[in-house]
């Protein structure tokens, strides 16, 4: 009964977290753990891992084709432990998975290991993870510290990275080239980009235009991962002080907002506030624009899309700023001190990350590893295209994540969107625009 009333005391710290008033609430130092259980002949164990979808659907789906990553992990980590049994469940993303992850803490009912991607640091800060940094140290040197960012907190490691991606620049030649430019030279930076933009713009008169953009939907993170990507060569932050305060109004982000503002100008009408992202970057495919920012996923959606000519090169950056990228579709395992079984669980992560689990991802998933060792032997296998996301993972000196609000990320994103929506959509003064945002966010905090 102990144990109860402690679950529901980490349940009420972490919704203290999510949605914090005007008035500050402290959090408990300490968070129950349960004892590990040993695995016996005798005494089966169950490890519970909240997985995320397509791992889970295509080992049920397609076992031997696409599924064989989701089955290996789990027949090679019971082969390896005699007597152990993982359930991998599927509970939802993002904020469902948020929710159901808190309702489960409050039941009694958490699993041993969740995944996630950027949603963690609330979980951290009210201390319902597991940190695992001695666990981990014979395997640090092989990580990439963009990937485990989201779960880096006052240098302590809270989880592992089994799968992710990266951005990079797309093109289709085929409207590049019916614009009379060499698309054997993609422009490097952002006024470069701007420029071929225009001209690619009124050579098509109606007919194609020079630029993709996803504008921003209400809470949705579609558009602030891509225009994070601009921040982030800015050299500009969003929030501070752990991604507890707001920082809308950095003038490190000016740049960038202007960019914004004039690439909208060559993009089809009415295009980038479709709600539906796939149909937003299948345009691109169909020859409807030249240039967009890609996931590492693109190159085989736009062949199978039918672009015949889509080739790729790393995001443009601003004469001043900094290359920088994001990594996005990274995909999280952290161990919960609610875990029966946290050494076990553990093991599990150090699992993900080995060479043989990192080498079945690309193949089967088309995912790409998050290892050192792995990136390196997958390279020389792939053809250019992804050779670039790669290279973006591997030497990209500023590899960073989208933020994660420790406090009501939802409204902060709201109030996030609906600047950027002014500044594509007014000519009103982008400084002015950023203080609004700034102290509806601030309010929004109770300060």
């Amino acid at each position: 009964m102990r144990s109860h009333y402690r679950m529901i005391g980490l349940c009420l710290a972490l919704l203290l977290v999510a949605c914090t008033g005007p008035t500050p609430q402290e959090l408990p130092t300490t968070t129950p753990t349960l004892p590990d259980v040993a695995a016996s002949p005798e005494d089966p164990v169950e490890l519970v891992v909240w997985a995320e979808y397509w791992t889970m659907e295509t080992a049920r789906s397609d076992p031997e084709g696409e599924g064989r990553y989701g089955r290996y992990i789990v027949e090679q980590f019971e082969k390896e432990h005699p007597g152990v049994t993982v359930r991998l469940e599927f509970h939802g993303w993002d904020e469902a998975l948020r929710q159901n992850l808190f309702n489960a803490l409050l039941a009694g009912t958490a699993p041993d290991i969740v995944v996630g991607e950027n949603f963690f640091k609330p979980f951290i800060t009210a201390d319902g993870l597991v940190a695992i940094d001695t666990q981990v140290a014979d395997i640090y040197d092989d990580l990439l510290p963009g990937t485990y960012q989201a779960v880096l907190q006052d240098g302590q490691l809270y989880g592992l990275p089994a799968f992710t991606g990266v951005f990079g620049f797309e093109r289709n030649c085929e409207v590049v080239e019916a614009a009379g430019l060499d698309c054997d030279r993609p422009p490097e930076t952002w006024e470069e980009l701007l420029a071929e933009a225009r001209s690619i713009t009124a050579q098509g008169k109606g007919a194609y235009y020079g630029y993709t953009l996803q504008g921003p939907v209400e809470t949705s993170v579609g558009s602030a991962l891509r225009v994070g990507v601009l921040m982030a060569q800015s050299g500009a932050e969003i929030c501070v002080n752990n991604c507890t305060r707001p920082n809308f109004d950095d003038p490190k982000a000016i740049p960038a907002l202007e960019f914004l503002r004039e690439i909208y100008r060559y993009t089809p009408p009415g295009l980038a506030f479709n709600p539906d992202e796939g149909q937003v970057y299948e345009q691109l495919f169909r020859g409807l624009s030249a240039y967009q920012i890609a996931g590492s996923w693109h190159p085989q959606w736009a062949l199978e899309t039918g672009c015949e000519d889509c080739r790729y090169s790393p995001v443009p950056y601003p004469a001043g700023g900094q290359k920088a990228n994001l990594v996005v579709g990274n995909v999280i395992y952290a161990v919960l001190k609610q875990s029966r079984h946290p050494e076990l669980a553990v093991e599990w992560l150090k699992f993900l990350v080995r060479d043989d689990v990192q080498a079945l991802i690309y193949p089967t998933l088309g995912r790409l590893p998050t290892t050192r060792p792995a990136l390196e032997t997958l390279y020389p296998t792939v053809d250019p295209a992804m050779q670039t996301f790669i290279t973006e993972l591997l030497h990209n000196p500023n590899l960073t994540v989208l933020p994660q609000w420790q406090n009501q990320p939802q409204e902060l994103w709201r109030i996030y969107n609906e600047m950027l929506l002014q500044v594509l959509t007014t000519e009103r003064s982008i400084p002015e625009l950023m203080s609004e945002a700034q102290q509806a966010a601030l309010g929004v905090l109770g300060e």
